[in-house]
């Protein structure tokens, strides 16, 4: 009764901390977008999970100069996509991450190689928990995300853009249950996914199997950000819900992820830990971490150009 309690709290919980179980409504009015660059908007057809979703891919200012057209670009997968580049398509009443701002300015100033970021849309109300989570009622729910990403979403990206196909020079990322599929992806596909970026990881879901997962990690990645704010959940609604110490928790497992991850058995993965003095789990924080987070997975001095 304890763990299924545990469980089913846990997930209520993250639905209270606005963990995009909501779509994007139309507004009474035009919005005005907020996407600064160039944002592709691309369509894809998913034999995986059956059905239609949106992939948006931001290009490096100056992708499609003449001068560069025979350099490829690494790419940060991110979940969520809907919520990353434009305060239009995000969940009412919640900023953007603004990811497309953020990069340019660190761009221009040389502060991170120039990347292509991929938003991959959530699947929406119910089905976005199934998807993501590790440990869902969903048969298969890792393989199937797994699948989604080797075998549809990375062919269409690596078909369409010039992009470096290789674990060093490839990311995932995403925040609370999106980060929880991130990491999915960096305990299945260590191949494939060699960075990471999580932020605000669900890791009570799956009341700390997430962890042991990743106690006795072989092969982990070359670099991580995990970011994490003291006050992910308000007090007063984690006491009503009998966890008045979730905050606390919160930011221990945050930190225990950091430690295992630095033990993985057959490399020394670089961890970034980020624990954020007030930060609540909300779009704006994550968007205010992502400029360090992105520089410290992807530093100026590993780009390869051709």
């Amino acid at each position: 009764m304890l763990c299924r309690r545990i469980a089913s709290v846990s997930l209520c919980m993250v639905c209270l901390l606005g963990a995009f179980t909501l779509t994007a409504q139309t507004p009474a009015k035009p919005c005005q977008s907020t996407v600064t660059g160039t944002l592709d908007v691309v369509p894809l057809e998913s034999k995986v999970y059956g059905d239609k979703r949106t992939v948006r891919v931001w290009l490096p200012t100056a992708y499609s100069d003449s001068p560069n057209s025979s350099r490829r670009y690494p790419v940060l997968y991110m979940f969520d996509g809907q919520d990353l580049f434009d305060r239009c398509t995000t969940r009412p009443g919640q900023d953007e991450w603004h990811i497309d701002e953020t990069l340019t300015s660190l761009i221009a100033k040389r502060a991170v190689q120039p990347l292509i970021v991929v938003g991959i849309d959530n699947a929406g109300p119910g089905r976005r928990e199934d998807e993501y989570s590790r440990y869902s009622a969903l048969i298969d729910a890792p393989q199937k995300l797994s699948a989604l990403m080797t075998r549809e979403v990375l062919p269409l990206l690596d078909g369409r853009y010039r992009t470096i196909a290789n674990r060093t020079h490839r990311g995932v990322g995403g925040s609370s249950l999106g980060s929880i599929a991130a990491l999915s992806l960096l305990l299945d596909q260590p191949d494939t996914f060699g960075l990471g970026l999580l932020e605000s990881t669900s890791l009570q879901v799956g009341n700390g199997r997430v962890l042991q997962d990743t106690s006795t990690m072989v092969q982990g990645p070359a670099r991580i950000s995990i970011g994490v704010g003291t006050t992910e959940v308000p007090p007063s609604d984690a006491a009503a819900h009998g966890f008045p110490d979730f905050d606390t928790a919160f930011v221990a497992m945050s930190r225990t992820l950091a430690e295992n991850m630095k033990k993985s058995l057959m490399n020394h993965p670089e961890v970034k830990l980020t624990v954020e003095p007030g930060g609540q789990h909300q779009d704006k924080y994550w968007g205010e971490r992502f400029g360090p987070a992105v520089t410290f997975l992807f530093p100026p001095e590993l780009t390869p150009t051709k």
